[in-house]
């Protein structure tokens, strides 16, 4: 590798790595917003955290991947122009090709990475991040037991305080009513005070009661009636609560391993052929049978015994109404709107198969625009930075900003356009590549003629002539 190479690869990993770190860390803190309710209150242990964001970090590869290798581009070019690096390479007989070379190739491998990250590695993050997530749900929140509240998560038990002492889980004034009998509010604990502490090994609350009395009713086979009270003094009472309830569990993943967003490409594929010869074996069916409904036997009338028509549904069905009775003419209304019913139903199922059927379709062709896009964006980004001769993080950014934005609305448009049925998944998918690679090719082609395109003077020009042909066809 020759030492020019060397050069733009160092000036240009920099600053990738860099957009890359920001990138994930501002599409983590949006995930962490978007799941905070999810997440607070449930006295989670900081792995699970650890264990969330890395499996959230990975599947958010898709966006902050293109993002960085474009805004990495812009600042890298930008800063070989601003600095007349780029003008000196030209100059020693350099064209631009040749200095893109290395980050071409480095785009490639980057390309190939986020292939396979694509079809195997996101899959698994998406699987694990909603798995963690469900099991976060199903956890009930932290026991946090306030004075003068009824606090009732523990099963078959209410609790309520007088006063909490924070800093030695010291309690005052402790009522315990005791449900576990199923018999209702039939014992009550009462005591001045006592402490509170969880023994985890053992997913365990223990209260130590002090100076308190228990008052039971006796509902025995002979004292259902009567329901004698019996109170019962003590000095000191342990009572042991089992919470593993409230313990984070790690369940089976799969239970969640068949949606289409958590399967590799491979296994995508399959699924796709098999959904497609069961929809279309499930509309040859339908409409086989719609079709042989339309010859029907009517049943036996009171003017016609042991006599049977066949006619075509819908062309003779009214002539055969009028030919017998009445009751001939309800069946042929009561047929039709059965067999409108039964219409609208199968369609509805049909239109859902194939809405199900496209969004893998689009999940798959999503595997192949994310490689894509990293070498799409690339020729993007650095031509831009060559012809904007600006580096840093001042206009490089708003420039990246705005044409992933634009980018990635094209996309959003396109799969709610194939969603809907008004577009094919496949132009959907490929829309935000189809639209962004001439324009790719556009700049950098201005970009090798050393086009000033963005420059103020040129356009001042341009508005300049504009104005002055106006004045002109007014005279």
């Amino acid at each position: 590798m020759k030492k020019l190479d060397k050069l733009i690869l160092k000036s240009y990993l920099g600053p990738l790595v860099l957009t890359f770190s920001i990138s994930m860390f501002v599409l983590i803190l949006e995930f962490l917003w978007r799941k905070v309710e999810t997440l607070i209150g449930k006295g989670l242990d900081f792995t699970v955290f650890l264990k969330l964001f890395a499996y959230a970090g990975a599947s958010l590869i898709p966006l902050a991947l293109p993002l960085s290798v474009l805004l990495a581009s812009i600042m890298t070019m930008g800063n070989f122009a601003e600095k007349s690096e780029l003008t000196a390479m030209k100059s020693a007989g350099l064209p631009l090709w040749r200095v893109f070379r290395p980050l071409i190739i480095l785009s490639l491998v980057l390309s190939a990475v986020a292939f396979y990250s694509a079809s195997f590695v996101i899959p698994n993050a998406e699987l694990k991040v909603k798995q963690i997530l469900v099991d976060i749900r199903d956890t009930k929140p932290a026991i946090n037991i306030r004075p003068n509240e009824f606090f009732t998560d523990i099963s078959s038990y209410v609790i309520r305080v007088d006063k909490k002492e924070a800093s030695s889980n010291k309690l005052y004034g402790i009522i315990i009513y005791d449900h576990s009998k199923n018999q209702g509010n039939v014992e009550v604990i009462k005591a001045d005070s006592g402490y509170m502490y969880s023994v985890e090994k053992e997913q365990t609350l223990v209260f130590e009661l002090y100076n308190g009395e228990v008052f039971s009713e006796d509902l025995s086979a002979g004292n259902m009636h009567t329901r004698p009270l019996t109170r019962i003094d003590f000095e000191k009472q342990t009572i042991r609560f089992d919470v593993s309830d409230f313990a984070f569990e790690e369940k089976d993943a799969d239970r969640y391993s068949d949606g289409y967003k958590v399967i590799n490409v491979l296994r995508l594929s399959r699924r796709i052929d098999t959904l497609e010869n069961e929809l279309a074996q499930r509309k040859q069916k339908y409409f086989s049978n719609l079709y042989s409904q339309l010859n029907i036997v009517l049943p036996e009338s009171e003017n016609t015994k042991q006599q049977t028509v066949k006619y075509d549904f819908y062309n003779d069905c009214a002539k055969m109404g009028s030919a017998f009775n009445k009751r001939t003419d309800s069946f042929c209304r009561s047929m039709i709107y059965d067999m409108n019913e039964s219409y609208q139903t199968n369609m509805m199922i049909i239109d859902n198969d194939e809405l199900y059927l496209t969004r893998h379709r689009i999940e798959f062709y999503r595997k192949f625009t994310l490689s894509l896009a990293c070498i799409i964006l690339f020729f993007i980004g650095a031509p831009l930075g060559a012809i904007i001769r600006k580096g840093g993080l001042g206009l490089p950014v708003v420039v990246s900003l705005l044409a992933f934005v634009i980018y990635y609305v094209i996309g959003t448009m396109g799969e709610s356009a194939a969603k809907s049925g008004t577009l094919a998944p496949l132009i959907a998918t490929w829309l935000s590549s189809i639209v962004f690679f001439p324009f790719g090719i556009f700049l950098t082609l201005k970009a090798t003629s050393d086009s000033k395109l963005f420059s103020s003077e040129n356009w001042y020009r341009l508005f300049a002539k504009l104005s002055l042909r106006r004045k002109n066809n007014k005279q």
